[in-house]
């Protein structure tokens, strides 16, 4: 196309040089300047080639993003709106030039006839190709008209009026939900100090409920205690029964303390009675004073009848002072006594007391070997419950 419109124009301008120099003596003069003419109108179609190309690859562009944006297209029409004005004025230039072309063809004579209609086949070549060109431009305007029409304007500001409304609905949640978190977190921290406090309290409780329990087990140990003293005062022969059974001597030595000089042994009958009254002392809490009458009988005769239980009472005595370290060495020393009815007492007393220092290996070891080693008496079967306890 770029070749048809230089061979017009450059065939317009020799015919129109060729009229317009008639009577000129130097055809060669006309010719170059003819050329000259040619050249400047080549740079004019190029430029407007170029324009052209330029305008073609925006409509494209447009064409393709005019749903993302429509300002664009404004843009373009403004763009189309331009070229088209340029385009008119350089028609209108090309058509004055084709005037003067053809007042020139009038006027002049000594072309030939076959030059002269060349020129104006040339000519009309290069209006059929304005004109093209200016229906293709026409067609395009008439393609960025359409494109334009379609957009909805009204519909666009509703869409944008939402878009924003969708916008701050959507900042008013994230505020909420900020909020929210927050809320939670406080109500969590919160949850965290109640449970704490509870946790607290539990531990208060489970304390104070371990140190009643631990009261009512002193308390069970000591009514128990004062339940075999007083079955033990009980099951005492009287004394008219002493007359006619004395007790028998025990072969038992005397382990202890060597008897207190110069003091006479005690018979059955008083023997019997410090006895007592060392268990009365006992069990009215007066376990030091209960201590030394015990230690008095044993030194005036640790062969009696009564003299393992005197021993194991004086256990029940440390053991009721939380001495429990003195208690398993007293509970230890019944064991010296032969045929003593205070074996499975002393063997469960020597358990608690490690269970009750804090030695609870040792402890549960002592009330398994009482089980072994006395499993009819009432003791073991303490024992078992003690063991299934743990």
């Amino acid at each position: 196309m770029e070749t048809m419109f230089k061979s017009s124009i450059a065939i317009l301008l020799i015919s129109a040089l060729f009229i317009g120099c008639s009577g000129s003596k130097d055809l060669e003069q006309d010719v170059a300047q003819v050329k000259r003419e040619n050249f400047e109108t080549d740079s004019v179609l190029v430029m407007l080639d170029s324009r052209l190309q330029e305008f073609s690859k925006e409509v494209k562009a447009m064409r393709e993003t005019y749903n993302e944006n429509h300002i664009s297209l404004e843009n373009l029409y403004k763009a189309n709106a331009v070229a088209k004005k340029n385009l008119e004025e350089l028609g209108a230039r090309v058509a004055e030039e084709a005037a003067l072309r053809d007042s020139a063809i009038a006027e002049s004579t000594g072309q030939s006839e076959e030059q002269i209609a060349g020129l104006q086949a040339e000519q009309d070549s290069l209006r059929h190709s304005l004109s093209g060109l200016t229906s293709s431009i026409q067609g395009m305007q008439f393609q960025v008209d359409s494109i334009y029409a379609m957009i909805d304007i009204e519909n666009l500001a509703v869409m944008e009026e939402n878009m924003l409304q969708a916008q701050e609905e959507i900042s008013r949640l994230d505020s909420s939900f900020s909020e929210f978190q927050l809320t939670v977190a406080d109500h969590m921290m919160s949850a965290e100090d109640q449970l704490a406090t509870l946790e607290r309290h539990a531990k208060v409780q489970d304390s104070a409920n371990y140190d009643i329990l631990s009261q009512l087990v002193l308390l069970e140990n000591k009514i128990i205690t004062l339940t075999n003293s007083f079955n033990e005062l009980m099951a005492m022969p009287s004394p008219a029964q002493s007359m006619t059974a004395p007790p028998m001597q025990s072969t038992q030595p005397d382990y202890t303390q060597p008897a207190m000089p110069n003091a006479a042994k005690m018979d059955y009958e008083t023997y019997k009675q410090n006895y007592i009254d060392a268990l009365s002392a006992y069990q009215n809490g007066n376990h030091m004073q209960a201590i030394d009458a015990f230690r008095v009988l044993l030194m005036n005769d640790s062969s009696n009848d009564y003299s393992d239980n005197v021993q194991y009472w004086i256990g029940e005595c440390y053991y009721a002072l939380d001495d429990y370290a003195r208690a398993i060495d007293e509970f230890t020393k019944v064991f010296q006594f032969q045929d003593s009815n205070k074996y499975s007492d002393a063997q469960f007393k020597i358990a608690k007391c490690y269970l009750s220092s804090g030695n609870n290996n040792r402890g549960y070891a002592e009330l398994e070997r009482l089980i072994e080693m006395y499993p009819n008496s009432d003791n073991a079967a303490k024992a078992k419950r003690l063991l299934a306890s743990r």
